[in-house]
């Protein structure tokens, strides 16, 4: 977005000397341009987030679903009796699962992307240093 607003401030600034020399179009295309290309960017990362949101809450509703459904079962199963106090807390865990998918897969990508950097860090760091300015031995002849 630096390219935007940078874009935008410039244009602000130098307002009447556009208005003066009547480039006001050229002004206004060379914004959208730049919105356009920040959109270009932005719009598959959203289709991306609501893609795996809609992945994750599937395999949330899932665990609920069997989790509800094994109450049942093990209510009508006849053998031991199940306590619906149980029955209802397993299937309120079951509901936090969806909310607990999205934190884990969210704070797992922020932390690629820390690692990441961290490497082109550890890298930099293990480049060659340059050659100082002046190398003494080998200096031009005065």
């Amino acid at each position: 977005r630096s390219p935007i607003y940078t874009h935008f401030q410039e244009t602000l600034l130098g307002v009447s000397s556009i208005r003066a020399y009547r480039h006001q179009d050229r002004f206004i295309m060379e914004s959208e341009h730049r919105v356009d290309s920040n959109q270009a960017a932005y719009y598959p990362g959203i289709c991306v987030n609501r893609w795996l949101a809609i992945r994750l809450e599937f395999i949330g509703n899932l665990i609920i679903l069997f989790a509800a459904l094994f109450a049942v079962i093990e209510r009508n199963s006849g053998g031991r009796d199940l306590d619906a106090s149980i029955a209802g807390l397993s299937i309120s865990y079951a509901l936090q699962i969806t909310q607990a998918l999205n934190w884990i897969v969210r704070m797992t990508s922020e932390l690629e992307a820390n690692i990441v950097a961290v490497e082109r860090t550890k890298e930099y760091t293990e480049l060659p240093n340059e050659a100082p300015a002046i190398i003494y031995e080998h200096r031009p002849p005065h």
